[in-house]
């Protein structure tokens, strides 16, 4: 039997959704330990949930406009509400600048960086803040690619020792041994961009159709319950956000 409505039922007692997820088929969500069910768009994203992705994409929408892009043959979940872990695959994504969220992939944090402005006198401020958007791709060897397009992201690992620094345009890819070590490791360098970034820029819209049909339906934080309650009756490119 379809354990989906219980179990929604239960989460709806205990917290709302992290984010609602919307995709074309081919996603599944695990139901109890290596037991998998097929998802019902829109479908709500709670805290501890792993999904998985086979062929097809799927799209989270956040609070404030925030957009992360699931592709194909991924897993991951949100072992808090401000943490996305990614297990397989890769994602894009386009963060609001007052979002708070942080992506682990192995022991590697990537968090966005805040750039001091420094004007004339003592006094130090933050420049103006803008919307974060990059990628992250985990390849079938393990090793990882970290981009930003817009905004500025460091790379950490577990005990908190800055591997990179990014700025807008650059990317990184961090060997296996890396991204499954703890140990302190060497601050790494990163590469420019390349010239593949206005061709990139022209995917941005790839989703924008398929988020606009489903807006009425996708609702996060307060009407959470609505949307409960209707519920229950490895490529190894890497291209920029296509969120919109």
């Amino acid at each position: 039997m379809n354990e989906f409505p219980r179990m929604i039922a239960e989460a709806n007692q205990k917290a709302i959704p992290v984010a609602q997820m919307i995709s074309r088929g081919g996603v599944n969500f695990e139901v109890k330990e290596n037991s998998w069910e097929e998802v019902e768009i829109p479908f709500p994203i709670f805290e501890g949930m792993r999904i998985r992705t086979e062929k097809e994409e799927a799209v989270l929408a956040l609070a404030e406009k925030t957009r992360i892009e699931i592709g194909s043959h991924s897993l991951f979940y949100f072992d808090q509400r401000d943490q996305f872990n990614l297990l397989r695959g890769k994602i894009n994504f386009r963060i609001q600048p007052d979002v708070q969220l942080r992506f682990k992939v192995g022991s590697l944090w990537i968090n966005k960086s805040y750039p001091l402005q420094t004007a004339i006198g003592p006094s130090v401020g933050l420049a103006k803040d803008k919307e974060f958007t990059g990628s992250i791709l985990m390849h079938p060897t393990g090793s990882v690619t970290v981009k930003t397009i817009q905004g500025s992201a460091s790379v950490t690992n577990g005990d908190g020792t800055l591997l990179a620094s990014l700025s807008t345009g650059e990317s990184i890819t961090l060997p296996s041994v890396v991204v499954s070590s703890k140990s302190h490791i060497m601050m790494a360098n990163a590469e420019p961009k390349g010239t593949e970034g206005p061709e990139e820029e022209g995917l941005l819209s790839k989703w924008e159709t398929w988020l606009g049909i489903a807006a009425a339906v996708v609702i996060v934080g307060v009407t959470a319950a609505v949307v409960i309650s209707a519920s229950g009756s490895g490529h190894d490119h890497h291209e920029a956000p296509v969120c919109p």
